[in-house]
């Protein structure tokens, strides 16, 4: 056997001990992933009785404490009057799926909307939008809360939730750069030979660079839904008078005197809590696991 076949040989053992290396790396992480998950999913079918005695092994009576969950589970709130109200779980989970849908579309839409300007028209305004989104994400942002709490009480938007939802439609984050580039990576024939058949600026927006951008689109919609769903300083901050799902986790963290005190019920809360996302990903993982396929423009 040559010298340059030896080396060959031998560095390909090197990169095949190192491809297992990665891979045995990435199922114990993936494992350590799971079983928290697995664990949690087991005790919320506990007592606290029986989870006391086995923390870990499956239950041998499955109790069912979503129900419990679903009657007991309360969050005060005090109104305008002084008067204390009490949100159950069905009432947070309505103003989380619409904190969470609402913030999620509209800060997806602006900075698509946004970066597909900026990169199809390369204006001298559109590299100032871009050279102002790059300072803003390198600022401190913890500062600016006093000011945006007084700016959203000025305007009246402050402890409602479509206040929230204009809130979050701006284009100035990670996501203006992700559409950005994703934009530019579209070749200009294509709307070159939409606007020899007569398509306006509007057409070529909505039907032909929208629909290519729909994967990217629908992915970080997930990823924002996902960010806002688990959000619980917002809603403290911003919404008073709407506690969503998140909201409520954190302050039965707080509770002690009742059967809600209990692991096996916050975990039973969490689980209920993790249900939406993995429906939405169960019915839309293809879509946002599909790359992004360019194809050709029909006449």
């Amino acid at each position: 056997m040559s010298l340059k076949n030896r080396k060959t040989l031998r560095q390909s053992d090197q990169w095949s001990f190192f491809k297992v290396a990665v891979l045995i790396g990435l199922v114990i992480y993936a494992v350590c992933l799971f079983l928290p998950l697995l664990w949690a999913f087991i005790t919320a079918f506990k007592t606290q009785r029986e989870f006391r005695l086995n923390i870990i092994g499956l239950p041998k009576e499955w109790t069912w404490n979503f129900s419990t969950i679903y009657n007991e589970f309360y969050v005060p709130v005090s109104t305008q009057t002084g008067a204390t109200e009490y949100v159950n779980v069905m009432q947070m989970f309505v103003y989380s799926m619409l904190y969470s849908v609402g913030c999620s579309f509209f800060g997806t839409l602006v900075p698509c909307v946004t970066a597909y300007l900026c990169a199809r028209y390369p204006y001298k305004f559109s590299k100032v939008i871009y050279s102002v989104v790059i300072i803003v994400m390198a600022l401190p942002i913890v500062g600016s809360l006093p000011a945006e709490i007084s700016m959203a009480m000025s305007l009246g938007i402050y402890d409602k939730i479509w206040g929230l939802w204009l809130m979050k439609a701006h284009f100035l984050g990670i996501y203006f750069l992700v559409f950005y580039n994703m934009f530019r990576t579209i070749p200009v024939a294509y709307t070159e030979a939409a606007r020899i058949d007569g398509a306006g600026n509007w057409t070529v927006m909505l039907k032909i660079i929208m629909p290519m951008a729909k994967n990217t689109f629908f992915t970080v919609m997930l990823i924002n839904f996902i960010t806002f769903w688990n959000d619980y300083q917002t809603p403290l901050v911003y919404l008073p008078s709407y506690p969503t799902l998140a909201l409520g986790m954190y302050r039965m963290s707080y509770v002690t005197i009742n059967e809600l005190s209990t692991v096996p019920m916050r975990m039973t809360a969490a689980i209920f809590m993790l249900i939406p996302t993995l429906v939405l990903f169960a019915c839309f993982h293809k879509r946002l696991l599909g790359n992004l396929t360019v194809g050709g423009i029909k006449g």
